[in-house]
C-alpha cells in the first residue's frame, strides 16, 4: 500500500493516460453497435460472401487488447518509483533488512497490481454500464469482462517483473529502462488486437489462451525473482 501510495505521488501522468485509454476503450466498445458493415453494402446474411466483416462484432474484442494496454500504462507509476529507490539506495536499505530479491519484487508487484486492479474494475463497471445502456447482451458484456480481467492482471505482472529486471541491469535515470519492459508487455497483446478481424470465430478461444500462457511465464518469473539478478544489482 505504501507503494502504491508512493507511486501515485511520483507520477500522475501514466495514470491519467491510464484512465483516459481505458475509458476510450469502453467508448469504442459501446459504440460498436452503431457500426455495421465495411467493406460491403450487403447484408448481414452475405457480407461474408462479398468481402465485407463484422466491425461491430470486432471492436468489442478489440476493445479488450486497449482495455489491457491501459492497465499496463496505469502500472506503470511503480516502475518509476522502483528505478528511483533503486538510484537512492532504497532497494539497499530492504536488503539491509534482511529481503532477498524475490521479496522485493513481490512488494513493488503487489503495488502494480492494486493499481492495474483499481482499473480493470472501472473498466468493468463502465463495460457494464456502457453496455446496459446501449443495449448488448448480457452474455457479451460478461465476455468482454472477464477477458479484461483474465488477460490484463497476468500482462501486467509479467511487464512489471520484465521492466523490474530490465532496470537492475544498470544504474540509469527514473524509469530510462521501463519502455522496453512495456513494449514486450504491450507486444504479447498484440494478438487480441488482430485476431478479432482476421478469425472472429477464434478470437475468445485464443485471448483466454493467451491469458494462460502469459500468467504461466508471470508465475515463471516471480518464482524465479530471487535468481532473476544479483543482489548487487539491486543497490545504486
Amino acid at each position: 500500500m505504501v507503494i502504491a501510495k508512493r507511486s501515485v505521488s511520483l507520477s500522475k501522468t501514466f495514470l491519467i493516460v491510464g484512465i483516459f485509454l481505458g475509458l476510450l476503450s469502453v467508448l469504442i466498445s459501446s459504440l460498436s453497435d452503431l457500426i455495421k458493415y465495411i467493406g460491403t453494402t450487403a447484408t448481414p446474411a452475405n457480407a461474408a460472401g462479398t468481402g465485407g466483416f463484422d466491425l461491430a462484432a470486432a471492436l468489442p474484442l478489440v476493445s479488450v487488447a486497449l482495455q489491457v494496454f491501459a492497465a499496463i500504462t496505469f502500472a506503470t507509476p511503480v516502475l518509476l518509483l522502483y528505478v528511483y529507490d533503486k538510484n537512492n539506495g532504497v532497494l539497499e536499505y530492504f536488503l539491509s533488512l534482511g529481503m532477498n530479491q524475490g521479496d522485493i519484487y513481490r512488494q513493488y508487484l503487489k503495488a502494480a497490481l492494486m493499481l492495474s486492479s483499481s482499473l480493470v474494475g472501472l473498466e468493468v463497471v463502465a463495460n457494464v454500464v456502457a453496455g446496459l445502456m446501449v443495449g448488448k447482451t448480457g452474455l457479451l458484456i460478461l465476455e468482454v469482462s472477464g477477458l479484461v480481467v483474465a488477460l490484463a492482471l497476468p500482462v501486467v505482472s509479467f511487464s512489471t517483473l520484465i521492466m523490474m529486471s530490465f532496470s537492475s541491469l544498470q544504474k540509469q535515470r527514473v524509469g530510462a529502462n521501463q519502455p522496453l519492459g512495456m513494449a514486450i508487455g504491450i507486444f504479447i497483446v498484440m494478438p487480441a488486437y488482430i485476431v478479432p478481424f482476421v478469425v472472429p470465430s477464434l478470437a475468445i478461444a485464443i485471448d483466454l489462451l493467451l491469458a494462460a500462457v502469459v500468467a504461466a511465464l508471470s508465475l515463471l518469473m516471480y518464482l524465479s525473482a530471487s535468481r532473476l539478478i544479483s543482489r548487487e544489482k539491486l543497490l545504486p
